[in-house]
């Protein structure tokens, strides 16, 4: 497994970033309740509130899972109903392993980190100070790069003690 103290080619962080993000645009609103286990959005973005809850229940019968969705205001909302799998818990607790060893590193440097976006086993963080990201693969050989991890945030004072921040010691 690499360790924090390994430092990443920031080229290869920027494709491994740029990866991650054109994978998640890509996604359908069915691909992402399979991946995130519940999707939500605005009636204004579909066809007809009806029509999407239809689909994504069809779509769910075909792959022989449960769903439940709903109309609330503006909105609509699909949710997986057995969203827990071995698989997602074991990978919950690699990515919780991960927060616990490098959110430190980050809070150290000054930064503020916040989770941009999540998928799976990688997270895109960044700092809510300045603009540095951060990126972790956790899933294989732990992947740890970017600025938030390897730079000093421009601020001087320390960071806020934020969510994310709970996970470090020093936050």
């Amino acid at each position: 497994m690499r360790h924090h103290g390994d430092v990443e080619d920031p080229v290869d962080v920027r494709r491994r970033v740029e990866k991650l993000l054109r994978r998640v645009e890509r996604r359908d609103h069915y691909g992402t309740l399979l991946a995130k286990g519940s999707v939500t959005v605005a009636i204004a973005d579909v066809e007809s509130a009806d029509a999407w809850r239809a689909s994504i229940r069809r779509h769910a019968r075909a792959d022989r899972i449960r769903v439940r969705t709903w109309e609330h205001g503006r909105r609509v909302s699909a949710v997986l109903l057995k969203p827990e799998t071995p698989g997602r818990v074991a990978e919950v607790g690699r990515y919780l392993a991960v927060l616990r060893d490098v959110v430190p590193h980050a809070v150290d440097h000054r930064h503020e980190p916040a989770v941009a976006l999540r998928d799976g086993e990688e997270v895109l963080f960044t700092c809510d100070r300045c603009p540095a990201l951060g990126y972790i693969d956790a899933a294989g050989d732990l992947f740890v790069g970017g600025s938030l991890f390897e730079d000093d945030c421009p601020h001087d004072e320390p960071p806020r003690k934020t969510a994310i921040a709970r996970w470090s010691p020093t936050g």
